[in-house]
């Protein structure tokens, strides 16, 4: 799906409805804006995401995931 859109006055971007829809932006939800090669990835940040990262990357270093919520390693290796 392509659609073209204007940038405000500010650089501010409307993400039209079809769209939000589609990737399952939600309003008053967050997102997850990445660069690449002058291209930007807009994503849904779920909390359920982060759970599931921090789980993973808690296994792959033998930590304990109960005393884990959010934390710089799982940060940094994730969205670093």
């Amino acid at each position: 799906m392509i659609i073209k859109v204007k940038l405000g006055e500010k650089g501010q971007l409307v993400i039209p409805k079809v769209i939000r829809e589609s990737i399952g932006l939600q309003e008053n939800g967050t997102a997850i804006l990445e660069v690449k090669e002058k291209r930007v990835e807009i994503k849904p940040f779920l909390q359920s995401d982060v759970v599931e990262k921090a789980k993973e990357v808690a296994r792959k270093h033998g930590g304990d995931t109960s005393k884990w919520i959010y934390g710089d390693k799982l940060y940094e290796e994730e969205f670093g």
